[in-house]
């Protein structure tokens, strides 16, 4: 073969081929910084490209790269093999030319490597890697094997990775582009995917492209996305002209409508038509139409035509996928073949050099190449590329050649899965775990190996897997006790995948099978049962299997023990007698005080979120608060989603910049982590804080996406959007709107069991509804509901819900004043400054219809004083109107919104972090975000609130409420 390309500096292909499968190598670093990786080549920027059609994809790219220079941001390119991905990252890295250009791949061989991709993109840059805080740098380079590091935290790799390109873009515009992003290994893509959602305020832009599929629906539903589709009919002729073909072509017209619109199709096809006129075909022939799907025809002719020696060499590209040159002329030399037979698949173009790897052209022409190949003949090829390899990649060939079921291999792999386990990449050890375990041949080494492939992949992000495996690993478990800890991971796969219902039945039924052999097993599935069984809205049977749960800790251990008093506890709080669930609450939060580890954290977290249930909500964010700094802290934001939206829960009485940022945080979370349940949960949050603020069509719009997404399969969450969208209709003026929605979801916490009105805010709504659509009854029958639920569990919002129905339902000015005197009894005290302020307007409304514009004056200007400090709009205007109503025509000064309400989310998190007393470097670690992003924000606070230092910024942050 050409010596010239073997030393990685790329031959220059047709402009049309390069929109089929792009020609640059799988590592490219590009002047103008000169950090080259050691023995590579530093390769030129591609020149111009000529693109056919792709506006959009066109504008996408040159919106992000004229930004570049000031900030950055992430695309995904995404579409069927062939169709012009890797043109459109030619386009880009042409489209900046004074940026360092780093390239990345994914090669389908290396896609066991745990972080291999992440290599490529990270080791040009290791001299920023001083710039890292020591437990990110630590990680980074324990996952990339420079140091040796147990087990690396691998959202401590994330940020790291982060803070690396964000160093480098500081040093100079940094684009990174990564082709073949489905065979990425799943380290790399988890780390990539947390990159790209944060890079606005970088000068580091990231574009990814990556074959439709399931591999990318994660980083699709998170990132900007382009999905290339078909070429154009005139778009088509184009490609076809600069191949000399035009419409007067009958074969070319045939090209067009085989092609699809797909430009690779389209090349190839003009290539068999070209080659075959050239050797004296007829016009009327149609020999250079091979049978088959349609992108494989192209090759299967050329293929024909190799010599047999080409044919059996191309079955090692193939079969190594991408292998490098020495290993691949070690492999063919075994087999009595040298490269110089690969020259004639070279010529024909089937073949190519890529940094001193040959490859085949395009990666359609693999199974291609291995279908036509005997099943004897391919598994001897994997024997031999394996007797060259060495390490993990030998392994997978090694796995590759086996016919059957092999110990010895799987052993190998067990041992591979073990090792990625150590470098911190559950996600790389789970397809090891997975392909021992279709090697082994005892069915019982078999649903071990399953178990342990699904808990990885459940713990590296991949919960479908986890939940596929775990019904695998059944297949084969017949041992009781390890079906019931499989048993609990599925169940547990299947809450965090948005299907509480068919959770709850899965591990109720496995603890039922388990209790007569192993009580302990038994407990923990009970205990695993509370949460979707809540979900799902059963909060009765919740209530059950947490009382089953607590019944079977006899002899059980501290932590045992004390998890079922927090799911029993819980479940009373929710559907029980609540105040015998907050006694409990009290006296664990006592129990668990200074104590550490996972476990207990995750119990602390319970524990504070049943307390927000019961009225405790200043303790419960006490609690809270430290959790998460303790999360952060660790670089362990498994939780983070679930534990932030229980903050959002306490913050949404009265502080609702926090709790948005809160909420808005926990979505990104689950999103990258693909837990469907913590992002319904999150949406529906949100939706609330819309609604209460006037936000109406975000509120809609949030509610219809958690509708998309979760489908009704979260019956505990329908409650709350529904409850959402009720409220909206109320504050936008649509009181018959807002009586349908409400009195549906009244009627659903009804036949749910649920008993605390702590979590339907909005029963007070339903009753104000119902009076102004003339049903004074229902009304009456709500603030009756009110008063039993007062009595039944001793909290102060349904008191001070109760007393505002009574002020609604007032017959006379008396009654109505000496109702709003209980509320505010009842609010003394109590961050229900929302809710106090509800009262205060109607009572101004009543008592203004009453003839009393004096009494009502006061109420109505302290209420109207309240919304616009929370920049509740709807509340605020319907105060004001009030207010004029009365004959008040002063100018109200100080009742502006406060500063922190112009803060977004982010920027609310940064100040929060800052005026706890973090340094940058530190509220970097803590949030996942890098130094440059804290500080582009902390600049944007300053200027907002008007402060000039940090000792400002804290007393501003203090004076809200956001801190202290």
């Amino acid at each position: 073969m050409n010596e010239t390309a073997i030393t990685g500096v790329p031959v220059n292909r047709d402009v049309d081929a390069c929109a089929a499968g792009g020609s640059h190598g799988p590592y490219c670093v590009v002047p103008p910084a000169a950090h080259d990786r050691p023995g590579r080549v530093a390769l030129d920027l591609p020149g111009p490209v000529a693109l056919v059609g792709r506006t959009a994809e066109r504008d996408l790219v040159a919106g992000l790269m004229d930004a570049l220079p000031q900030r950055g941001g992430a695309l995904l390119l995404s579409g069927e093999p062939g169709i012009g991905k890797s043109m459109v990252l030619r386009h880009a890295a042409a489209r900046r030319r004074d940026a360092r250009v780093l390239w990345a791949r994914g090669v389908e061989s290396e896609a066991v490597l745990p972080y291999a991709v992440l290599a490529d993109v990270l080791l040009p840059l290791r001299h920023h890697f001083g710039e890292l805080p020591p437990a990110q740098r630590r990680a980074v380079e324990g996952c990339l094997a420079l140091t040796d590091v147990a087990e690396p935290n691998p959202y401590a790799v994330c940020a790291g990775a982060l803070g690396v390109l964000a160093a480098a873009g500081e040093a100079w515009p940094l684009l990174v582009l990564v082709d073949d992003l489905q065979w990425a290994d799943p380290s790399s893509r988890q780390v990539l995917q947390f990159v790209a959602r944060r890079l606005a305020t970088e000068r580091v832009a990231l574009v990814m492209a990556a074959r439709s599929g399931p591999e990318e629906g994660g980083i699709r539903e998170s990132l900007p996305h382009a999905v290339l589709g078909p070429l154009t009919d005139d778009e088509c002729w184009t490609v076809l002209r600069r191949h000399a073909l035009d419409r007067s072509d009958p074969a070319a017209d045939r090209i067009v409508r085989l092609a699809h619109g797909n430009p690779l199709v389209l090349v190839e096809y003009a290539a068999a038509l070209a080659r075959s006129r050239a050797g004296g075909a007829e016009p009327w022939d149609d020999s250079w139409e091979a049978p088959g799907p349609l992108v494989e025809r192209a090759w299967r002719g050329q293929l024909r035509m190799l010599p047999t020696r080409s044919r059996e060499a191309l079955v090692y590209v193939a079969a190594g996928r991408t292998p490098q040159w020495p290993l691949l002329q070690r492999a063919l030399a075994s087999d009595g073949l040298t490269t110089a037979d690969l020259d004639a698949a070279e010529a024909a173009g089937l073949v190519r050099m890529r940094d001193g790897a040959c490859e085949l052209r395009h990666p359609v022409l693999r199974p291609v190449v291995l279908g036509q190949c005997a099943t004897v003949r391919r598994l001897e090829v994997y024997r031999r590329l394996a007797a060259v390899s060495s390490g993990e990649l030998q392994t997978w060939y090694l796995a590759a050649a086996a016919p059957g079921p092999d110990e010895s291999v799987a052993a190998r792999l067990v041992a591979d899965a073990r090792q990625a386990r150590r470098r911190g990449a559950p996600a790389a050890a789970a397809p090891a775990w997975h392909r021992a375990a279709e090697l082994s041949p005892d069915p019982a080494d078999a649903a071990r190996r399953l178990f342990e492939a699904a808990r990885d992949a459940f713990h590296g992000g991949t919960t479908r897997d986890a939940a596929q495996w775990c019904e695998q690993a059944l297949a084969h478990s017949r041992d009781p006790l390890m079906t019931a800890d499989i048993e609990l991971l599925r169940g547990q796969a299947c809450t965090w995948l948005g299907d509480p219902g068919r959770a709850h039945q899965l591990l109720v039924g496995a603890a039922r099978t388990v209790e007569p052999v192993d009580r302990s097993r038994a407990c923990r599935l009970y205990g695993a049962a509370v949460v979707p069984a809540t979900m799902d809205g059963r909060m009765r049977d919740a209530c059950d299997i947490a009382a089953r749960c607590a019944e079977l800790t006899d002899g059980a251990d501290d932590t045992q023990r004390r998890h079922a008093a927090v799911m029993r506890a819980r479940a009373q709080a929710l559907g029980g007698d609540v105040r015998e669930g907050r006694t409990a609450l009290l006296a664990l939060l006592e129990e668990t005080r200074g104590r550490t580890g996972p476990e207990e954290r995750q119990a602390s977290m319970e524990i504070a979120q049943g307390l927000s249930w019961t009225g405790d909500g200043a303790l419960a964010r006490q609690v809270l608060d430290t959790v998460i700094e303790e999360m952060r802290r660790d670089h362990s934001p498994a939780l983070l989603p679930y534990t932030l939206l229980a903050r959002c829960e306490v913050e949404m009485w009265s502080r609702w910049p926090m709790a948005r940022a809160d909420a808005t945080e926990a979505l990104h979370w689950a999103e990258e982590f693909g837990h469907l349940a913590m992002t319904g949960y999150a949406l529906v949050q949100l939706a609330r804080l819309d609604a209460l603020r006037g936000d109406f069509d975000d509120c809609h719009k949030r509610v219809a996406q958690y509708e998309r997404w979760c489908g009704g399969r979260l019956r505990g969450l329908s409650l709350f959007a529904g409850g959402a969208l009720g409220t909206s209709a109320l504050a936008a003026g649509d009181p018959e709107a807002a009586r349908t929605h409400l009195a549906a979801a009244f009627a659903m916490a009804e036949e749910m069991g649920l008993v605390n009105p702590c979590l339907m805010p909005w029963v007070a709504d339903l009753a104000e509804a119902c009076l102004h659509t003339g049903e004074r009854e229902k009304a009456v029958a709500v603030a009756d509901w009110l008063r039993e639920r007062e009595s039944a569990t001793g909290l102060a919002w349904p008191a001070a819900a109760h007393a505002r129905c009574r002020v609604m339902l007032a017959r006379s000015a008396e009654e109505t004043a000496d109702w709003l005197a209980v509320a505010e009894r009842v609010h003394a005290g109590r961050e229900l400054g929302f809710e106090l302020a509800r009262t205060r307007l109607v009572a101004g409304e009543v008592l203004r219809r009453f003839r009393r514009p004096s009494a009502a004056r006061e109420p109505l200007l302290l209420a109207r004083r309240a919304f616009t400090a929370l920049d509740a709009v709807p509340w605020a205007v319907r105060a004001e109107a009030e207010v004029a109503a009365t004959g008040h025509r002063t100018a109200v000064h100080g009742d502006e919104p406060p500063p922190v309400a112009l803060l977004t989310p982010q920027e609310l998190q940064v100040a929060r972090a800052i005026g706890e007393g973090l340094s940058n470097v530190e509220a970097a670690a803590s949030l996942f975000l890098s130094r440059k992003t804290i500080e582009a924000h902390l600049t944007r606070v300053y200027r907002k609130l008007g402060v000039r230092s940090r000792s400002d910024l804290a007393r501003c942050l203090a004076h809200a409420g956001v801190t202290g």
